[in-house]
């Protein structure tokens, strides 16, 4: 379990942790391709890969059929969900929206101690890109987006992002197999922390619409 790599950031609220250190595992193993959509899952499967009991799994199950990245079907069991082109870009039209509110609310509650920290996200995210390590560049790219939300101190503007990044990120893979997809990324990433910092959040809101749309393809 040490060698896992914490693929998303699901808050788990004070809980037992391991169900979401589990869920984090099948999310890696979707995004890196190890389970196709539609994929069956087995309990004992993963209880056995990761030398754990059933319960954590179980409970890492419903987990992930909360966020829709797996389904339960009678008589067919747990499967990897299968998801559609026009669905993939309606969630990113989603956050496309999401990002534009959250940038408009939180305009006011900007200081050069957080506009600090979203620089030093963004340079933990360079590095990793640099270093070729592309699921660690997109958990930092996750880490800076998400500080967005924090700022803006909004909790379900904060639930709704959980909710569509996971999705989107899982079933992503086949735009993620370059170092060129990441690079134009971080050069709209790269803008857009420069926009925000300078106020002007019309243009940091058009420079993440940028990165969402070439990340997923829309």
């Amino acid at each position: 379990m040490k060698d896992l790599i914490n693929f998303s950031h699901m808050d788990h609220q004070g809980g037992n942790p391991l169900p979401y250190t589990i869920a984090n595992h099948i999310l890696r193993k979707i995004f890196l391709e190890e389970l196709a959509q539609g994929a069956r899952l087995t309990e004992s499967e993963i209880a056995k890969e990761l030398q754990v009991s059933h319960i954590p799994v179980r409970e890492a199950f419903y987990i992930l059929q909360n966020y829709e990245i797996l389904e339960r079907a009678p008589r067919k069991g747990v499967r990897v969900k299968a998801i559609s082109r026009q669905e993939l870009a309606d969630y990113a039209n989603a956050l496309i929206e999401l990002y534009m509110i959250v940038l408009r609310h939180s305009k006011e509650k900007w200081n050069s101690d957080k506009h600090d920290r979203l620089r030093s996200y963004l340079e933990e995210a360079n590095k990793q890109l640099k270093e070729g390590n592309l699921i660690d560049y997109l958990v930092k790219c996750d880490q800076l987006c998400r500080y967005l939300f924090v700022v803006g101190e909004n909790k379900a503007f904060l639930r709704f992002y959980s909710e569509i990044t996971y999705i989107t990120t899982a079933f992503c893979q086949s735009r993620w197999r370059s170092l060129e997809t990441a690079e134009k990324c971080q050069h709209h990433l790269q803008a857009a922390v420069d926009a925000l910092i300078e106020g002007n959040m019309d243009l940091a809101a058009a420079e993440l619409e940028n990165v969402t749309r070439y990340s997923i393809n829309t």
